[in-house]
């Protein structure tokens, strides 16, 4: 994905996160449909496909009100019959904030960029 500026390293050889774009052009190079989506509220986030949203690390403490917005990729996959945004965040800190994590839209916004790549 590097070549395709999915991501760019810095030069003491870490990584500066996710190039959009880039990510873009290597998902095309695998045959898989993606778009940028820029300018969101969590209500618009698509209801089909999966949906990597840029939102605050924060997330993984819900309890807490939002520090800010952006910053770290967590993949949306769905609601649930109640409009809870379905997602999964891997750093999560305990179980429930690492797999099938649903929360409100309203509650979402509050640490969601309000941009990401719709995959689908």
């Amino acid at each position: 994905m590097q070549a395709e500026g999915g991501y760019l390293e810095t030069p003491e050889g870490g990584i500066r996160g996710l190039v959009y774009a880039g990510a873009v052009a290597w998902l095309a190079g695998q045959g898989i449909a993606a778009r940028i989506l820029l300018e969101l509220t969590a209500r618009d986030i698509p209801a089909q496909g999966l949906f990597l949203a840029s939102v605050h690390p924060g997330i993984r403490r819900p309890d807490l009100a939002p520090p800010g917005r952006g910053g770290h990729l967590v993949l949306v996959f769905g609601r649930d019959a109640a409009g809870a945004l379905r997602f999964h965040n891997p750093s999560g800190d305990t179980p429930a904030t690492q797999a099938d994590v649903r929360m409100a839209p309203g509650r979402f916004d509050g640490f969601f960029a309000g941009r990401g790549i719709h995959i689908g």
